[in-house]
């Protein structure tokens, strides 16, 4: 017996789980609380800190909206299609540029009617007593807002400069400036909105960089609780030999760059608002991003951007421009007039049926902003 040997196993320690221990689990319960403690705290500041938020859905869309013999195509036609378009009440705000003649104006206001939108009138946006708008777009800035609220107050600051008057690109005579109109939402809550539309082309960069630190300015003197700035700027990011964009991001929000955070993303050609590859008049001449909403807010009032898009409008509409592409590919091809002139002359029989097509040369954008009053202003 002596010789037999028991072997023994070590002592083994009992392995408690984590959530069992006592000096892991008091921790976890303090930190639990702690949190728990601040979110109501946090919840109790904010319900006595601030309104209840409002929505406010905006589209810009600069409607291409001069006249057949300075460029356009299919005016008329895409003018109904856009008053029809915001007949549907999508959005609460639809902030439009280049709405240059009378009778468009009263087009889309016609299509409006019995919405219960409200239709901003042309000599409200535009220098009053100068502005043509029946046979020429002169004097006229081509700016309107369409508003599910009454406006409280209209307002238009027209440009300290213009294009070159010897310069053939109508800049000089359009006389653009920014509107603004003042809505309130609910009773305790205001609204400044303004809509502009900066002189185009780059050899304008002068004049453009001027209009807008006008604009910026117009903005930053609002009184209201909160602005929000749309329209057609004809600057894409991209564009370093102007301070342009610079001037208009470092003093104001873009709704676009705070949705998309990414250059890349902001950037692509998707959402290029002219020469978008999906736009059926101006997909050769892009991608450029030209067309952004701004906000600001006043003290300690915030807003969130909920959504922002680029969508695509488009109609049924019996296109000349299709005919004429044509017309002049031929002339290329074979470099006869008349054989570009017989095409073309097809051209309008083969469009006679509709075809699904943009309603403007620029796509429109779109946000969803939703609005924070701080109570102690």
């Amino acid at each position: 017996m002596s010789d037999d040997k028991i072997l023994l196993l070590p002592d083994q320690k009992s392995q408690k789980p984590w959530y069992k221990r006592t000096r892991c689990i008091c921790p976890l319960l303090v930190t639990i609380g702690i949190l728990l403690i601040a979110t109501i705290i946090a919840v109790y500041m904010y319900k006595n800190s601030y309104h209840d938020p409002i929505d406010l859905k905006i589209m810009s869309l600069n409607c291409w909206g001069v006249p057949a013999t300075f460029g356009s195509y299919d005016k008329e036609a895409r003018m109904s299609e856009i008053g029809a378009k915001i007949a549907l009440k999508e959005y609460d705000i639809y902030l439009l540029e280049e709405l240059w003649m009378r009778p468009d104006h009263q087009t889309i206001k016609d299509l409006v009617s019995g919405t219960g939108y409200y239709v901003t009138e042309v000599h409200e946006l535009a220098v009053y007593g100068e502005c043509d708008g029946r046979a020429t777009p002169t004097y006229c800035s081509g700016l309107a807002i369409v508003s599910r609220f009454p406006f409280n107050e209209t307002e238009f600051s027209v440009f300290s400069v213009h294009g070159d008057a010897f310069w053939n690109d109508g800049e000089y005579f359009a006389r653009k400036g920014v509107g603004r109109v003042r809505i309130l939402p609910v009773p305790h809550i205001t609204v400044d909105v303004f809509v502009t539309h900066t002189a185009a082309s780059d050899y304008n960069h002068y004049y453009r960089e001027i209009q807008t630190r006008e604009v910026v300015e117009h903005v930053k003197a609002s009184t209201a609780d909160f602005a929000i700035l749309g329209g057609d700027f004809n600057i894409d990011p991209r564009m370093t030999n102007e301070t342009t964009y610079d001037t208009l991001t470092s003093e104001l929000s873009s709704a676009m760059q705070e949705f998309f955070y990414y250059v890349q993303e902001l950037l692509a050609p998707k959402r290029a608002t002219y020469g978008n590859p999906e736009n059926t008049y101006s997909a050769d001449f892009g991608p450029q991003l030209y067309d952004y909403i701004f906000h600001r807010s006043k003290g300690w009032n915030a807003v969130v951007i909920n959504f922002f898009d680029v969508p695509f409008l488009k109609g049924l509409i019996k296109s000349t421009f299709s005919a004429e592409k044509s017309a002049n590919a031929s002339k290329l091809v074979t470099g006869s007039e008349t054989s570009a002139a017989e095409t073309a002359a097809a051209g309008v029989g083969a469009t006679a049926a509709k075809k699904l097509v943009s309603l403007s040369d620029h796509e429109a954008i779109s946000t969803h902003l939703i609005l924070f009053k701080y109570k102690g202003h």
